[in-house]
């Protein structure tokens, strides 16, 4: 099957899939970075507001839990939108909305409430951006593909820390908000200069705009359900999710309390560039493990047995998150955290690839319900922490379950993952 356009035309449209691939990493961003914003401010507003770990563990659960429930029925209407072109602009404007809006709450209420409402609009992007990959981009390049589109979630994680902590410290926290969900509307001037016809320049987008008018509408999405559901394929990607995502979502919501709670560390722009830093190994390990697909599959390794051996040794860089709270001094875990952070990158890529496979006229509905599971499962986790904080404020057993976790995603993978279950085509 054609994915990529031909070699015909201007320089513009033989690449033409990399520009909208860019559109898709800045709306990654964008995503990422609105939800992110809560977790860096969090300390001045449970400062303002008055509320302790277990109410912020809430806060932060209420967008995960949101997200995860929201994913049982975006995905057949992803699969099933005809028009990306707006679909996608109104889906981001309105978590933009959300976000923006949490500027002007008076309580923890309207700010949980708020955060229900961006699960829900920010549910769209990973399908979407996966299925338009998997429409795009052929088989050797979607892992690199995947990875980078999904580094803008962590590029976010890198800009969010000096930027919400700037504008917490110089004005107030709320500021922040506002200033993340008035970036929504800068993207849509790259993203209508992009997309645009995408039927004409893709192989692949074709094909499946014309395979989705096989089932009628009115069945699609019971369809859907039942062929991703019976599909051993998605159980194993699944999985793979319970034990990857929590380690993710850790990252994003926890760490900054972490160095404020564990290590004293103050609420400063060193604080934001500490976790910029170590945000930035997670952009390193989306990209690198993408790269080294390529690479292997370049030299004749199989596909998937180049994607098991970048998993393997992203495991082996999650782990390193073990021994942190017990490290020596800051920057030791610091160090240990870019481990993890980068592992996280690696094998995140990776797994997105792996949707991308299990069944191609299903992107969306596949993506929808793997992020249900995996997200579900975390919010659930993301709220314990706030409850173990909260009891004993020790972040050891934290980090052992998610080296645990992490181990059982990689046991999935080497041994659950096989050729007649993925259609790596």
């Amino acid at each position: 099957m054609m994915h990529a356009p031909a070699n015909t035309g201007s320089r513009y449209e033989r690449h033409w899939r990399w520009f909208v691939l860019g559109t898709l990493f800045l709306a990654t961003f964008l995503n990422y970075f609105d939800r992110q914003t809560l977790g860096t401010a969090i300390e001045p507003i449970a400062r303002e507001l008055g509320f302790d770990n277990a109410r912020r563990g809430t806060l932060l659960a209420a967008f995960i839990y949101s997200y995860a429930a929201s994913h049982l029925f975006i995905g057949p209407v992803v699969d099933r939108v005809r028009s990306v072109r707006h679909f996608f602009p109104f889906m981001l404007l309105g978590w933009s909305a959300s976000t923006m809006l949490v500027g002007l709450a008076r309580n923890d209420s309207q700010i949980l409430g708020l955060r229900v409402l961006l699960g829900i609009w920010e549910s769209v992007n990973f399908p979407l951006c996966l299925l338009i990959i998997r429409r795009i981009f052929p088989p050797g390049e979607r892992s690199l593909a995947s990875g980078i589109f999904a580094s803008g979630a962590f590029l976010a994680t890198i800009a969010a820390p000096p930027m919400v902590i700037f504008l917490s410290t110089s004005f107030n926290w709320r500021f922040s908000f506002v200033f993340a969900g008035l970036l929504g509307l800068l993207w849509l001037i790259p993203w209508y200069s992009v997309f645009r016809k995408p039927e004409q320049r893709s192989a692949g987008w074709a094909e499946a705009m014309a395979a989705r008018e096989v089932i009628p509408a009115s069945a699609f999405a019971a369809e859907n359900y039942r062929a991703v559901l019976s599909a051993p394929g998605f159980w194993v990607v699944a999985l793979m999710g319970l034990g990857l995502i929590p380690s993710l979502y850790f990252a994003t919501q926890w760490f900054p309390s972490f160095f404020t709670q564990a290590l004293g560390h103050p609420y400063d722009q060193t604080l934001a560039y500490r976790l910029s830093f170590v945000y930035l190994m997670q952009d390193a390990g989306l990209w690198g493990g993408g790269v080294l697909v390529l690479w292997l599959s370049r030299l004749g390794v199989s596909i998937l047995t180049s994607r098991k051996l970048a998993i393997g040794l992203a495991t082996v860089l999650i782990l390193m998150i073990v021994p942190a709270s017990r490290a020596a001094s800051i920057n030791a875990c610091v160090a240990l955290f870019c481990c993890f952070t980068c592992g996280i990158g690696v094998f995140l890529g990776n797994q997105h690839a792996f949707k991308q496979d299990v069944d191609r006229r299903r992107v969306g509905t596949v993506a929808a319900l793997v992020g249900a599971i995996e997200t579900g499962f975390t919010a659930f986790v993301v709220q314990r922490v706030g409850v173990v904080l909260h009891d004993n404020a020790d972040f050891t057993p934290v980090f052992l379950t998610l080296g645990g976790l992490a181990t059982f995603a990689c046991a999935v993978a080497m041994f659950l993952v096989r050729p007649r279950w993925f259609k790596i085509e």
